[in-house]
């Protein structure tokens, strides 16, 4: 099987958990660009830009603020300068933009002042709060299946929600998942898209509601810094939670606490609207070796198996 499936391919087949399987991320930086005068996106895109040229300032700037991500993203037949924030880990998650009129303008970033919650300001300009974006990895460059899967997905995402919403971006993580996508400003993460769950996608996301059975977590939950462990299980414990309980609002769970057992199980604690309180065990193993990525050797992979407890 795995010479003659890529890893999305793979994936599929094996019907691998979607669920657990998005690390931590407080706050993301998007910098629309296509990295044209240094060769493109490549395979690390954003490792490679923080080495050498005109970026590697810009992205050790943006990262002195802890759990952050930074993506490049793009859009065809366009050349422009946008930047967005996006503040996952708060109860209302906040999505700013601003137009640059060059890449340097970044450095003038408070971050500190952003750590406080402020409005984000760049060169003196405060930056435009919006409410909706969706980024969709399609960088064929570090995964053939990104782009295989991804660049449909953009097209029809684009055609729902309009061209300005939606955005091709640099590596998201789980390649083997692809097509993957970030709804923002929540930080929502969903693997295995394909092009007609685009509708679906932006119907349910502008009605404040998730698609659980593509979701594979969020970037943060409101009030907690959980290790990227801890931060998995949470999400392979949502997922059953809300497919359980038929709650696929995305705001009416909050995750109340995590506890570590003797046996290294994880007790998930979630409340609901109304007070109700679901508690899930989350186990995490590793699989046999698994393609993680096209053109790497396989890997062991986390695997969760969740149960749920009486709700009380």
């Amino acid at each position: 099987m795995q010479g003659t499936l890529t890893c999305a391919e793979e994936s599929r087949a094996a019907g691998d958990m979607l669920a657990g399987t998005f690390k931590p991320v407080d706050t993301f930086f998007l910098i629309e660009c296509s990295l044209a005068d240094e060769g493109g996106w490549r395979h690390n895109t954003v490792k490679s830009a923080a080495k050498t040229g005109q970026f590697a300032g810009i992205l050790r700037h943006l990262s002195a603020l802890p759990r952050t991500k930074t993506l490049f993203v793009r859009r065809p037949s366009r050349n422009g300068k946008q930047f967005f924030i996006a503040r996952t880990n708060q109860p209302q998650p906040q999505l700013f933009q601003t137009r640059l009129d060059e890449y340097a303008e970044l450095l003038s970033l408070d971050m500190a002042a952003l750590a406080a919650g402020t409005r984000p300001v760049v060169d003196g300009r405060v930056m435009t709060e919006v409410d909706e974006l969706y980024a969709i990895c399609a960088n064929g460059r570090h995964d053939i299946c990104c782009a295989t899967y991804g660049t449909p997905v953009y097209q029809q995402l684009a055609a729902h929600a309009g061209e300005d919403r939606v955005w091709q971006t640099t590596h998201l993580g789980g390649h083997r998942l692809a097509a993957t996508l970030l709804a923002f400003p929540q930080g929502i993460a969903y693997g295995h898209l394909d092009a007609v769950d685009a509708e679906a996608i932006v119907t349910n996301h502008r009605a404040g509601y998730l698609l659980t059975h593509k979701y594979r977590g969020r970037s943060a939950y409101a009030g907690h810094r959980l290790d990227n462990a801890a931060h998995q299980a949470v999400g392979a414990a949502e997922a059953l939670v809300r497919e359980r309980t038929r709650r696929h609002r995305i705001d009416e769970l909050r995750l109340h606490d995590v506890q570590r057992m003797a046996d290294d199980e994880r007790r998930v604690r979630f409340v609901a609207d109304g007070g109700a309180a679901y508690t899930a065990a989350v186990r995490t193993s590793l699989s046999p070796p698994r393609l993680a990525s096209c053109g790497e050797p396989p890997k062991p992979l986390p695997c969760h198996e969740v149960a749920l407890y009486p709700a009380s």
